[in-house]
């Protein structure tokens, strides 16, 4: 007697939502990190399917005839993980871009680290605020969203339904540009702190001529960029908590638009 029946289009459909899940896991804040061994990320990945493939049952299935179509149908599946995911992981990077620009005005940028989020080089300061982004992130349960989402997606885009058209890449560019303004938001205190410390230096170096600029500028930048990171600490996790709020809220959204409905 078989107890538990294999049919093919089964082994089709979980592979489908297999491939979602993927693209999720594969790009999203925390689990993305090469530090996570790829064998936890495998167990994670075929964990959720198994948990949201009677969600998927129930919503039906737009499985190919074809083996070609089912192909193209898996990329397509992981390429909406991915989009999840991504729209999360440009926080991280709009914190990085913010990082970034500050190092360079304050005197930071001369010092690089290993980010162990991505493990690409960033500046001393962007790799502080990453960890700052990390712990709200988690904090703000913006994970858990992630993972409501993917389950909701499953609810109003079955395994091959995933819609790419002009209206997801005009909301995922809409997505760009927010998080954009975001990174130029985190860093605008250290731009005008160090445009103002440039100037005083400049104006001292013409008083008086004698001084000697190199010795002490870039002392006065590094102690005038520390008061700015510390005056901003405050300010820094109520931002962090309104992105990845603004993040939660647009989830809904992008996934109306991967299912077609959206505008």
């Amino acid at each position: 007697m078989n107890l538990f029946p294999l049919r093919p289009d089964d082994v089709l459909m979980f592979a489908c939502i297999l491939s979602r899940v993927s693209g999720l896991v594969a790009s999203m804040p925390v689990l993305s990190a090469r530090a996570i061994p790829v064998r936890i990320k495998g167990l994670l990945a075929v964990a959720l399917a198994f948990l949201l493939e009677p969600v998927a049952i129930r919503n039906g299935t737009v499985l190919p005839g074809n083996f070609a179509s089912w192909i193209a149908s898996l990329f397509s599946e992981f390429a909406i993980g991915v989009s999840l995911g991504f729209s999360a992981f440009l926080v991280f990077a709009a914190v990085s871009f913010a990082g970034e620009l500050a190092g360079v005005q304050v005197g930071f940028g001369l010092v690089d680290v290993i980010n162990p989020l991505g493990l690409v080089e960033v500046p001393l300061l962007g790799t502080f605020q990453n960890t700052v982004a990390f712990l709200v992130f988690l904090a703000s349960g913006a994970h858990e969203a992630l993972i409501w989402a993917l389950g909701r997606s499953f609810e109003l885009i079955p395994p091959g339904g995933g819609v790419f058209d002009g209206v997801f890449y005009d909301g995922y560019l809409r997505l760009f540009a927010r998080f954009a303004q975001l990174g130029l938001t985190l860093a605008a205190p250290f731009l005008v702190g160090g445009l103002v410390l440039n100037l005083v230096m400049g104006f001292l170096s013409r008083m008086m001529p004698q001084m000697n600029l190199l010795s002490i500028g870039f002392p006065i930048l590094v102690i005038g960029g520390l008061g700015l990171l510390v005056l901003s600490l405050p300010y820094l996790g109520s931002v962090l908590g309104l992105a990845f709020d603004r993040m939660v809220g647009e989830l809904p959204g992008l996934i109306e638009m991967l299912s077609g409905h959206g505008g």
